[in-house]
């Protein structure tokens, strides 16, 4: 007999709702400083365990041979949940997770972009970036050390590129040179640890730190909804590698968060294309000084 659900309720006000539809991002607090402290050692202790002396890494933490077990459970936080359910609809899936890691001293910079570096050039539908398009899903950054490292031009998801925008990126839709000009519209986001950034991934921004003072350490984060059909970002995570031992390894809330997952994967195999370009991508690295 199928169990009744729990009632679920609106953790976003009206105006937040419209924020992030108008700005393409919204910045919320979810944890407090002994739930960061938890996860900071957990990065540690998984860095000691491995020996990993790189000195800056994106490392897909739910993947087999990259896993970091003691932040897996972040996927599951329910408030993290809940403002996804409010901008997405219900359903939320997880599709994307990601350790950024940076040591004091590092220079940390990207180009202006949107999120289609993946996309050959000749699929890329400008009408993505318009008011009438139902993007269905959100990206999240949370640091767990103060982060400033995202910049982002606010309302740029809803428009095309427009003539400043335009002189930096020139004839392509994906990314303008490290060294172009500032852009007017940029706005740097400053998130303190347990801070989380929602944003949409179409709005132009830019990962950049400049030489860090201090070390970076921010959970990335994607989800999609269930409720809607999938836009080209659901397929993030690379599914092939969830075998069953691998799902039996793991923690029972995260088991079945990525076996929600792998149902809703099957149900859409017309995203395989973008899921095969995605992993491609993943073998590179943005060019950064």
């Amino acid at each position: 007999m199928t169990q009744p659900q729990p009632m679920q309720t609106s953790v976003l006000t009206d105006a937040e709702r419209a924020l992030f539809r108008e700005q393409g991002y919204l910045v919320r607090k979810i944890l407090d400083d002994a739930q960061v402290a938890r996860y900071v050692a957990a990065v540690d202790d998984a860095r000691r365990a491995r020996g990993d002396a790189q000195r800056m890494s994106n490392l897909q933490f739910l993947q087999p041979g990259k896993a970091i077990r003691g932040i897996q459970d972040i996927i599951c936080n329910a408030d993290i949940l809940a403002a996804c359910r409010d901008l997405l609809g219900d359903g939320i899936v997880i599709d994307g997770a990601s350790l950024f890691y940076g040591e004091a001293g590092i220079d940390y910079r990207q180009g202006w972009h949107r999120d289609v570096l993946q996309v050959p050039d000749e699929q890329i539908d400008t009408a993505w970036f318009s008011d009438d398009y139902a993007y269905n899903y959100v990206q999240m950054n949370m640091p767990l050390t103060v982060d400033g490292c995202l910049w982002i031009v606010p309302g740029s998801h809803r428009r095309q590129l427009n003539a400043e925008e335009r002189a930096v990126f020139g004839n392509t839709e994906k990314m303008a040179p490290v060294d172009a000009p500032e852009l007017s519209g940029g706005r740097q986001l400053v998130l303190q640890p347990g801070e989380a950034v929602f944003y949409n991934n179409y709005a132009v921004h830019r990962g950049y730190g400049g030489v860090l003072q201090d070390r970076r350490i921010t959970i990335h984060l994607g989800f999609h909804s269930r409720m809607r059909p999938p836009t080209l970002h659901f397929g993030v995570l690379d599914h092939t590698e969830y075998t069953l031992d691998y799902l039996s390894s793991l923690a029972p809330d995260v088991r079945e968060a990525l076996r929600a997952h792998l149902v809703e994967r099957a149900k859409h195999p017309e995203v395989n294309v973008f899921h095969a370009y995605h992993q491609q991508f993943l073998g590179k690295e943005f060019k950064t000084t």
